[in-house]
């Protein structure tokens, strides 16, 4: 082979690799979602998930040696950001310092704070441990500008492909705002004494702001965890005396202490969902999931 062509074509193949075979690892169930909208149609792009969809918010998880082996192989991890990935921390310079980390919450407008445990309420008091809410999916308009992240982050690594990303991200981007402007044209029609919610936990924060609703409480920090029955009497009472509207409550989430607190004080529930059917990473799937919650709360508010 001349030996003025061989150095052009090793040239060229190594430019073409790094779309022919990039290996991204998602953490969780929305950020494959997010990552598969974003890839669609690009060659040799390999989109895999770390944790198991059914885990859901990876609170208190611990890293398996299959889970390092995922990460080790990585070109690409996606993750979540603003503290849901607390089990990464040092981890992936120590196993990959070659992978391209994409925190999806980077440039994300609008991000919430929550309390920690069970006190939350209306009126900012002291005593609780704030955060950044990291359920930034869970609402159509800051799942958007994670999707435009994501992108962004893919674009870098990928010039080639950059286009493909960025038009990708500004489709699906495009039916999130789309999607979120209709829960805000039913916030308009919500009168201030539905506004005042409760909600099961932290995940239907966003959702809650999209509709220009305001969460009181949240009834349990995460599944497995319960209020004790003191501060369940405590919820009971003030959302009687707040006259709180609606509990909203997660599908596929234990609903034995939304449905005594609901009892008790009169407060129906709303259950609705957070992930498509099956824990399907289809992007498409996932805007229904917001579509069907809008049309529950329609059906409430319109009662």
């Amino acid at each position: 082979m001349n030996k003025i062509l061989l150095p052009v074509l090793m040239f060229l193949a190594a430019a073409c690799s790094v779309s022919a075979g990039t290996r991204i690892l998602c953490t969780t169930l929305p950020m494959t979602i997010f990552t598969n909208a974003v890839t669609k149609g690009v060659p040799g792009v390999d989109v895999t998930q770390m944790l198991a969809s059914a885990i859901g918010c990876p609170h208190d998880y611990a890293l398996t040696p299959q889970d390092m082996r995922k990460l080790a192989g990585a070109d690409v991890i996606v993750v979540n950001g603003l503290g849901m990935e607390s089990f990464l921390d040092g981890v992936i310079a120590r196993v990959n310092r070659k992978a391209l980390v994409i925190d999806s919450s980077k440039n994300v407008k609008g991000v919430l704070e929550t309390c920690g445990e069970h006190d939350h309420d209306a009126h900012g008091h002291t005593g609780h441990n704030h955060a950044k809410n990291e359920h930034l999916f869970a609402g159509p308009s800051t799942a958007a500008d994670v999707v435009d992240a994501i992108a962004e982050g893919l674009a870098g690594r990928d010039p080639a492909n950059a286009a493909r990303y960025k038009a990708n991200a500004k489709e699906y981007g495009a039916k999130l705002r789309a999607i979120a402007k209709e829960y805000a044209e039913l916030g308009k029609t919500i009168p201030a004494s539905g506004r005042l919610i409760a909600v099961q936990h932290g995940i239907f924060d966003y959702l809650a702001a999209s509709a220009g609703l305001r969460v009181l409480k949240y009834l349990q920090a995460h599944a497995g965890t319960e209020p004790s029955a003191s501060q369940i009497r405590t919820f009971i009472r003030e959302l009687k005396e707040q006259k709180v509207a609606l509990i909203l409550a997660e599908k596929n989430y234990p609903a034995r202490i939304t449905g005594l607190i609901s009892k008790e004080s009169g407060v129906p529930v709303l259950t609705l969902a957070v992930y498509p059917e099956g824990h399907s990473a289809n992007p498409e799937e996932y805007l229904k999931v917001f579509e069907n919650n809008l049309k529950a709360l329609k059906a409430f508010y319109r009662k």
